[in-house]
C-alpha cells in the first residue's frame, strides 16, 4: 500500500483538493467524502464524483487499484468491502494532477444516520450529562460525524448533486463552518457545516461504541432541520401517496420534499446501517395522525427505494411528554398562577402530540424492519426542548441490537395492546412486549381512562392480571372506548419488568 500512495504522490506532484469543489470544477466528488470518514463495514462502497468527459480517473484504496471513465461528466466505482478498522487512505486522481484528491484517516465501521427536528440536533452541551460526556471524550476517540446540507433547505426545489459537509471528530461547540454559497433557483443558498454533535446523536454512537467494546469505529450522518414529515419524502413518492398530495409543491412550513433534496438526494446510496428519526413537531394537532402516519410510511418508503435497500431499519422516537413552553427554566409551575394552570390542564387532555404518537406507533407495526423508542416519561411538560437524550439514546439502542444486529437476547420493544375487549361494565386490555411481566411503577397504576361514547373520557380504577390490565370506572357503566397516557403529558405508570413505558394508545381508532 505504501508503495501506491507513493507512486501517486509522484504522479500528482503532491497537490491535493478535499474534495468540496462542484461539479463544474473537473475532478471532484461530494464533499462528504472527506478526510476523517467512516465506511459501512462489510458492503461495498459505491464511491463516485464528477470529471471531463471520457477522462479516465484511478482510484487506490488500500491495496485496491481501481479505474472507471467519466461519462456524461460523471463517474463510478465501488469500493471493496472491508472488515472494521483502519486508518485506510482513499487517492482518486485524473488527467490534471492539480485535482488530485488524497482523503486519509478513513475508518471502516458502523455507520448511521440520524434525522429530525430540533430535538434530533439539539446540541450535546444543552443536554443533559452533557459535562461527563465531553470530559470522557477521549475514551472514545474514533466517534466521527458529519452534518448534510445547506442552512435554508426548505428552499431547496429540485434534488441536489453537492452537499457541502465534511467529516470531523465531534465538537462540543455551537459553532459553524461557512463554506461556499451555491444557487437553488432564482437565489443563492449560504452551506454551513455545524460544528456541534447533537446529544442524541453522541449518546447513540457511544452505546454503539461500548457495545462493540471499544474496536469499532462508528459514523453519524446528521440531518436535522426544523421541517415536517412531508419534507424528508421525495416529489414522485409524495406524488403517489394521496394524503401527501394534497400538499405538494407547496412553499414552507409545508415544504414538501425539500429535505430530501437538500440532504438525502445527495447522500444516497452512500450505504449505512440504518437510521434514526425523531420528528412529529411541526405535524402535530389533533386529527393529524393519518397525514402523519401516511407521510412516515411515505419516508421510509421513499428512503429505502433511494439506498436501495428495501429492508433498511428505522428506529423511529414517538415524541416525548409535553404540554406548551410556559413559566421559567428555573421554577415553571411556580410562576404560573390558577388559571394558567387551568388552560395548561385542559390542553394537555386533548394535546397535539398524542395523535402523532399514535401514528409513530402504527407505522412501527405495520413496517417491517422499523422500531419504537417510547419517550414521553423523558419529557418536559413547560419545555418542547427536554435535555434527557442520553435515556432516549439507550432506547433506540436497544431497538438497534434487535432490528440492525439480530440480538435475539434482548427486550427491546413497550408493551403494546395486542387485543381489547369490553364485557360487563369493565374493559379488559391483553399487553404484548411484556417483557417478563407488567409492573405499576409508584403506588398505583395511572392512566388509563373509559368512555361510553367515545368523545367523554373519565379516569379508569387499573389492575394487572397477568399479561392484561382490567380497566373499570364509576362514573362509566357501559363502556366502549379507552385510552391509556393520552395526554401531552401523561401521568401513566405502566411498563415491563425491563422498565420500558407502555405505549400511549386508544381503542377503537376514529376511522
Amino acid at each position: 500500500m505504501q508503495r501506491l500512495i507513493l507512486q501517486f504522490l509522484a504522479s500528482t506532484a503532491c497537490v491535493f483538493a478535499i474534495g468540496i469543489s462542484t461539479a463544474a470544477a473537473g475532478l471532484s466528488v461530494p464533499s462528504f467524502f472527506s478526510e476523517n470518514m467512516v465506511l459501512q463495514r462489510d458492503v461495498q462502497v459505491p464511491l463516485w464524483g464528477w470529471a471531463s468527459e471520457g477522462e479516465e480517473i484511478s482510484i487506490i484504496y488500500g491495496d485496491e487499484k481501481l479505474s472507471t471513465v467519466a461519462k456524461d461528466g460523471k463517474w463510478r466505482v465501488m469500493l471493496p468491502a472491508k472488515p472494521a478498522g483502519g486508518p485506510w487512505t482513499l487517492a482518486i486522481s485524473g488527467k490534471n494532477p492539480n485535482e488530485a484528491i488524497l482523503l486519509t484517516q478513513v475508518m471502516v465501521g458502523e455507520v448511521w444516520i440520524v434525522c429530525g427536528q430540533s430535538n434530533a440536533g439539539l446540541p450535546l452541551h444543552d443536554c443533559e450529562g452533557a459535562e461527563e460526556a465531553i470530559s470522557s471524550r477521549f475514551a472514545y476517540p474514533n466517534i466521527r460525524t458529519v452534518s448534510i446540507g445547506s442552512r435554508e433547505g426548505h428552499r431547496v426545489k429540485t434534488p441536489q448533486e453537492q452537499a457541502y459537509s465534511f467529516w470531523g471528530p465531534c465538537k462540543w461547540e455551537s459553532t459553524s463552518y461557512l463554506l461556499p454559497r451555491w444557487s437553488a433557483g432564482d437565489k443563492p443558498l449560504s452551506q454551513s457545516v455545524p460544528g456541534c454533535m447533537s446529544g442524541l446523536s453522541y449518546f447513540f454512537a457511544r452505546n454503539l461504541y461500548r457495545h462493540f467494546n471499544g474496536e469499532m469505529p462508528v459514523g453519524i450522518v446528521q440531518l436535522d432541520a426544523i421541517l415536517p414529515v412531508q419534507t424528508w419524502v421525495d416529489d414522485a413518492t409524495v406524488a403517489a401517496t394521496p394524503l401527501l398530495a394534497a400538499v405538494r409543491g407547496k412553499d414552507y412550513p409545508d415544504a414538501t420534499s425539500a429535505g430530501f433534496n437538500d440532504k438525502v438526494a445527495p447522500l444516497a446510496p452512500f450505504p449505512v446501517r440504518g437510521v434514526v428519526y425523531y420528528q412529529g413537531e411541526m405535524n402535530a394537532g389533533k386529527g393529524n395522525g393519518p397525514f402523519y402516519q401516511a407521510g412516515l410510511s411515505a419516508l421510509i418508503e421513499s428512503w429505502r427505494k433511494a439506498w436501495g435497500n428495501p429492508t433498511m431499519p428505522f428506529l423511529i422516537v414517538q415524541l416525548s411528554g409535553w404540554i406548551k413552553n410556559e413559566g421559567t427554566k428555573e421554577n415553571k409551575q411556580l410562576d404560573m398562577d390558577a388559571s394558567v394552570l387551568a388552560a395548561l390542564a385542559a390542553e394537555n387532555s386533548e394535546h397535539g402530540f398524542s395523535d402523532i404518537r399514535e401514528a409513530q406507533w402504527q407505522v412501527t407495526r405495520h413496517v417491517p424492519n422499523t422500531g419504537l423508542a417510547v419517550t414521553f416519561d423523558h419529557g418536559d411538560p413547560y419545555d418542547i426542548h427536554p435535555r434527557k437524550k442520553a435515556p432516549v439514546a439507550d432506547r433506540l439502542f436497544l431497538q438497534a441490537r434487535k432490528i440492525a444486529y439480530d440480538d435475539k437476547t434482548v427486550e427491546a420493544d413497550s408493551p403494546y395492546p395486542e387485543a381489547v375487549e369490553f364485557t360487563g361494565g369493565e374493559c379488559r386490555v391483553q399487553f404484548g412486549a411484556v417483557g417478563g411481566g407488567l409492573v405499576a411503577q409508584g403506588d398505583k397504576l395511572k392512566g388509563f381512562e373509559l368512555s361510553a361514547d367515545g368523545l367523554t373520557f373519565s379516569p379508569g380504577n387499573a389492575v394487572i392480571t397477568g399479561d392484561s390490565v382490567t380497566v373499570t370506572s364509576t362514573e362509566i357503566k357501559t363502556p366502549t372506548a379507552v385510552r391509556y397516557a393520552w395526554a401531552g403529558w401523561p401521568e401513566a405508570t405502566l411498563t415491563n419488568k425491563q422498565g420500558l413505558p407502555a405505549t400511549p394508545f386508544r381503542f377503537p381508532i376514529p376511522k
